[in-house]
Order: C-alpha cells, then structure tokens, then sequence
C-alpha cells in the first residue's frame, strides 16, 4: 500500500467567495468612478449653457457679458477657460477636473453659444 494523502476541501467555498466579494467591490467602485465622470460632464455642459445665456443677457443689458458669464459658471461648478462676444451673442467654453483618482484627474470641457431671442439665423 502506498501513503495516499487525501486532501480536504473545506474552506475553498470561502475562498470563492471572498474573490467574488473583493471583484464585486471593485466593479462597484469603478460604475461609481465612471457615474461621477458623466455627472460631471452634465453639469460642465450645464454650466457652459447657463453661462452663455447669462453673458448675451448681460450684454443686451449694456453690461459685461463674459463677467456675467464667469460669474454664472463658478456659481454652477465650472470655469471659463474661453469667452468670446460677438455684439450680443455669447460664446463660451467651459471646463470642470476632477479630483484625483488612481493618480490622475480628468478634465471635461463644453462649448456654448447663446444669442438674444430677437436676433434671426
């Protein structure tokens, strides 16, 4: 007879299911990376809307319309990397970064333009 060594299983249920739990965690953890990136991106766009809204009616107004714009987009979690006006219509591009993440930030930017609602195409 030869020395047979049987082993045991026990535990490699819990092995299996501390991998799963740990890719699980992982995977949640990176959709909530990818959702805070769109939320991002909505709210730049948001900003860049608001932003060259606000600048053409400031500038109907006689006032200036890219310190309008500026102050819009801060207000909605923004900067205004560029600000243009053509008489009253106003075009902007505005920017967001993120914090960073895994050692890098990204960076979202959105254009803009907005016009009086008596100017034609």
């Amino acid at each position: 007879m030869t020395g047979h060594v049987v082993r045991s299983e026990h535990g490699s249920a819990t092995v299996h299911a501390a991998a799963v739990a740990v890719f699980l965690v992982v995977a949640a953890i990176v959709l909530l990376q990818v959702g805070s990136l769109v939320r991002m991106r909505h709210q730049v766009a948001a900003a860049a809307d608001l932003a060259a809204l606000a600048g053409s009616q400031a500038s109907v107004r006689g006032e200036d319309g890219c310190a309008a714009a500026r102050t819009i987009a801060r207000r909605n979690g923004a900067e205004l990397s560029a600000c243009r006006m053509d008489f009253d219509v106003a075009t902007v591009n505005a920017r967001a970064v993120s914090p960073p993440w895994w050692g890098s930030r990204w960076v979202t930017n959105q254009d803009a333009r907005a016009a009086p609602d008596f100017y034609l195409d």
